[in-house]
């Protein structure tokens, strides 16, 4: 059974995670020069028609629903590929899901923080997107993306789509912030967790995949 070295697993996808380094970074420089709800109202504030509508439909690739169908799916066209993206989908969902529920129960969503501007209209909402005021940390929609498509871009193997795909994940993690349903806080955690654990079921995929025959060969 071949080992994956982390370090080599990197390697080996040098651009998707030079690209996630980068995006990381800047995350974490607004959160520290910005602040956490600072960076939610200069969001607010930069908002079109044009933008509503493109947000309010990437953030629907981060629902769990469509990853997990999307999971299902591949299994018929790649069964490796399919078997590691649900296991990344289910260990990722497990851990948001303890950390919302348990951990972080009592960290509220900006429309609890903003409910004043909410109510006396300075806010901006997008039109259809049903606001939620509880279970803030972390944003499930975005460590789904990330663990999925980074998943995914490990068997494609591909410099373009590395690129598209680590793009495409930051877009619903901001389309988040943008529709006033977590804030960055939530989002960049929400990231970290979704690529690590989607790293760390491709480190040992060999081992979760040759439990049974029927998932076929090592990876």
């Amino acid at each position: 059974m071949k080992k994956i070295n982390l370090i080599s697993l990197i390697k080996q996808h040098h651009l998707l995670w030079f690209i996630w380094s980068v995006f990381m970074f800047i995350g974490l420089f607004c959160l520290i020069f910005i602040g956490n709800h600072e960076f939610s109202k200069e969001v607010n504030l930069l908002h079109t028609n044009t933008l509503d509508v493109f947000f309010k439909y990437v953030t629907y690739l981060g629902d769990g629903v469509l990853l997990y169908l999307l999971g299902i799916i591949f299994i018929f066209i790649n069964r490796r590929m399919g078997i590691l993206t649900i296991f990344s989908l289910v260990f990722t969902t497990i851990v948001i899901q303890f950390l919302k529920r348990i951990v972080f129960e009592d960290f509220f969503r900006p429309s609890k923080f903003f409910k004043e501007l909410i109510n006396e209209g300075t806010w901006h909402i997008v039109d259809g997107v049903k606001l939620y005021d509880s279970f803030s940390f972390p944003s499930g929609h975005t460590a789904l993306a990330f663990c999925f498509f980074i998943a995914i871009c490990h068997f494609l193997k591909s410099n373009f789509w590395s690129v598209f795909f680590i793009i495409i994940s930051f877009l619903i993690g901001y389309s988040r912030i943008y529709l006033s349903q977590h804030f960055l806080v939530d989002v960049w955690f929400g990231s970290l967790i979704g690529s690590v654990i989607s790293l760390l079921t491709i480190k040992y995929s060999n081992n979760l995949i040759s439990i049974s025959p029927f998932f076929g060969k090592s990876i």
